[in-house]
């Protein structure tokens, strides 16, 4: 008996090579991502278990008041709510309203939630609280708000109050890929649409969201090449660490590994030191990256 869903998504592959991506782009017609991105997000295990593994890790969550950045379906607020005093869910999607006020109601602890909804940019909370949660996570954090929410709501933060995540790790490699003219990047959604990789993974930066005041990254750094060809990508990876014992790596659901194309183009020959000029604005957009070779 033949595997129709396997052979069905192997005669797709070449369909479904942007398909992650337009399900993981932003609409602002409704203030949010489309219906079958929640679903993405809410069935990844590794993405919920490392939120999950960060709460039982913290006994201190037991009794504590927190905060809840875009809360979105309610997957992760499921997890801690049974434990804390109090929350303050955020959510600024509208369409979310009813979804959340019924979702909630379902719970013995209904009660102790306050839910606000507003621009987490600009809000205001009535107290301070011990801990911030907030995933509003894209690749490089070049997507979403993740740096500049944190860095307005952690003034709402008991002194020893702590974010989850709490950094941000970022990689890259340069690489050959065959992207379309009019796509500027793409999230991998199978291996074989990773390009063809030209150096090994280096460090790019680190995020300590507790303490980033930058509101974008500028640095200038080279690279040494392992194979002939012609640098026309950079291949970004986001490791975050949701607190000290619990990691994620990036899945489809949340920071996946995504080709992004370079300003320029460079053949490169084997031995070759690349250097690279690399900036951008946190929560600006993947497109307006500029990383210029030479």
């Amino acid at each position: 008996m033949k595997d129709t869903l396997f052979e069905t998504i192997v005669d797709n592959y070449d369909n479904l090579k942007y398909s992650l991506l337009k399900a993981q782009t932003f609409d602002p017609a409704h203030y949010g991502f489309p219906e079958i991105y929640y679903k993405i997000m809410e069935t990844d295990a590794q993405r919920v278990l490392a939120f999950e593994k960060a709460f039982a890790l913290h006994d201190h969550f037991r009794g504590a008041t927190v905060c809840e950045i875009g809360v979105g379906t309610l997957p992760l607020t499921k997890l801690y709510m049974p434990y804390v005093k109090k929350a303050y869910l955020i959510e600024n999607n509208p369409d979310l309203v009813p979804f959340i006020n019924a979702e909630i109601q379902k719970y013995p602890w209904a009660d102790k939630v306050t839910v606000i909804y507003a621009d987490a940019m600009t809000v205001t909370l009535p107290e301070k609280v011990d801990h911030i949660i907030g995933e509003l996570m894209s690749i490089y954090c070049a997507n979403e708000f993740q740096v500049q929410i944190f860095q307005h709501m952690r003034q709402f933060l008991t002194p020893n109050g702590k974010l989850f995540p709490n950094r941000i790790v970022n990689f890259a490699r340069l690489c050959e890929a065959t992207i379309d003219t009019d796509i500027h990047h793409y999230p991998v959604n199978f291996t074989r649409h990773q390009p063809m990789f030209l150096t090994q993974q280096f460090l790019v930066n680190e995020i300590e969201l507790l303490k980033e005041k930058k509101q974008g990254v500028r640095l200038s750094f080279s690279v040494p090449v392992l194979f002939s060809g012609t640098v026309n990508a950079l291949y970004l990876e986001s490791y975050v660490e949701v607190t000290e014992g619990s990691n994620f790596t990036g899945t489809d659901s949340l920071m996946p590994p995504t080709v992004l194309k370079t300003t320029n183009t460079q053949k490169v020959q084997a031995g070759d030191l690349v250097h690279i000029d690399f900036s951008f604005e946190y929560g600006s957009s993947l497109d307006h990256i500029s990383c210029v070779l030479s």
